[in-house]
């Protein structure tokens, strides 16, 4: 009996030690634009300028390196380095689904509904179609590898770093806001010793190293977005509403972000006004419901006598958190 006890406490207590998930009510729902590349563009700018790329300088797909120790030719880096957009793309879907604060949506349907002519490469409403709480931009700025140290008779020691930055933009895509606007940098370094001419535990893989320094430029920026994201409980949750049978259901759900208890407005349209070639909708309250019933895709909430009509949208209303002022 004692044996079993003590086999429970070690079983509880590693249960203790095991961090739980966060339930998708706290996952945020976001889209990635295809990330791009700037790296090429500049390479062969400056390529055009000097013939080739210095190291230390901005290396993109088709420049050639070149080291103190000699060439690295076009076609390795074309090969080993691939395109840095794409790479960094599949980092961020790893790195933040890895917080377990994020869900990442399909980029493939994405793509798809930017290129359709019903949106016409309209990322915000794409996005927002898509059911999506923010829209994630990135541009990879600078991508390039420098080389360090010497030998003297053919002994020393020489060390390459890949240095990676990119440019990101976080967009809430109920409010079209810029959440997070910043620049992130990643660096990776290899090197070793050189004994007669020859260099010994260096990396060859100029593009591997490269990828390495996106990945860090990554990560760094991952906490940033987190941050900016703020709470689920706090998004401004905007969905579709019908009433029926005296209850009033809306069209998102647990899966958004939605928990028994929230408030949200009931949101009518008005009177149409042009004002020059803007139209301009008027928006109509007709009261606020409290959600008492959640399920995954939906939410519903008594009535409580609003009189609803096709078109009615629902919004949910976002306390802000009061500030203390200290009075001297």
């Amino acid at each position: 009996m004692k044996r079993n006890h003590f086999v429970f406490r070690i079983i509880f207590t590693v249960l203790l030690c095991v961090p739980l998930y966060q339930s998708a009510a706290q996952t945020f729902k976001v889209v990635i634009a295809r990330f791009q590349d700037r790296t090429g563009a500049i390479a062969r700018k400056e390529a055009e300028g000097a013939g080739n790329v210095t190291a230390g300088g901005v290396a993109g797909s088709n420049a050639a390196i070149v080291g103190a120790a000699g060439q690295y030719s076009t076609a390795t880096m074309e090969s080993g380095k691939g395109d840095l957009g794409s790479q960094a793309s599949d980092i961020f879907t790893s790195e933040l689904v890895k917080t377990g604060r994020f869900k990442v949506l399909d980029g493939y349907m994405f793509a798809r509904l930017l290129d359709s002519t019903q949106f016409k490469g309209d990322l915000i409403a794409a996005a927002k179609a898509m059911g999506a709480h923010y829209l994630l931009t990135d541009t990879v700025t600078q991508a390039g590898v420098s080389e360090s140290g010497g030998t003297i008779m053919g002994f020393g020691r020489k060390s390459v770093q890949g240095k990676a930055v990119i440019s990101v933009t976080l967009t809430n895509v109920a409010t079209g806001e810029v959440a997070l606007a910043d620049n992130a940098e990643g660096t990776q370094s290899e090197g070793g010793a050189v004994l007669f001419g020859g260099s010994v535990g260096g990396k060859k893989d100029l593009g591997l190293l490269l990828s390495s320094a996106l990945h860090d430029a990554v990560k760094n920026c991952v906490p940033k977005i987190a941050e900016a994201a703020g709470e689920l409980t706090n998004y401004p949750i905007e969905c579709d509403a019908a009433l029926n049978e005296g209850r009033i259901y809306l069209s998102k759900g647990k899966d958004d972000g939605i928990v028994i208890g929230d408030e949200f407005e009931i949101i009518g349209i008005g009177k149409t006004v042009m004002v020059g070639s803007k139209k301009i909708e008027q928006k109509v309250k007709k009261g606020i419901i409290k959600v008492d019933e959640v399920e995954k895709d939906y939410a519903a909430a008594p009535a409580e006598g609003i009189k609803m009509t096709e078109g009615d949208k629902a919004v949910k209303v976002v306390k802000k958190k009061e500030t203390k002022v200290d009075q001297k």
